[in-house]
């Protein structure tokens, strides 16, 4: 049986939610004053390759299930560098929900 699989521009938007609604707890003030004074203009919100960082958190069963994930990098892009906020795996399987944030070191 195969896997429902929600697709990967709903679960980018289901990452983002998540993140707001987790940032209080997990940014400073200071952070979240800066990301909602640019993310308008410089934010950025985008889907890519899971890296290997996820394998000391994340035990994946086989390779293939890695299909079912995706990575999410929420941050502000200014000219000289990138402010990296959070990093999301979240799942695109619809029966089995899963999410984990990595989120900037204070």
């Amino acid at each position: 049986m195969s896997a429902r699989l929600g697709s990967i521009e709903e679960v980018t938007h289901q990452a983002y939610d998540i993140f707001l609604e987790l940032a209080p707890d997990n940014l400073s003030q200071e952070e979240i004053d800066l990301f909602n004074e640019y993310r308008e203009e410089f934010g950025f919100i985008e889907e890519s390759d899971i890296d290997d960082s996820w394998e000391a958190i994340v035990a994946f069963e086989q390779e293939a299930e890695r299909e079912h994930f995706v990575q999410v990098i929420i941050g502000i892009e200014f000219e000289d560098c990138d402010d990296v906020f959070a990093k999301v795996l979240i799942s695109r399987d619809l029966d089995a929900p899963f999410c984990h944030v990595v989120w900037k070191q204070q």
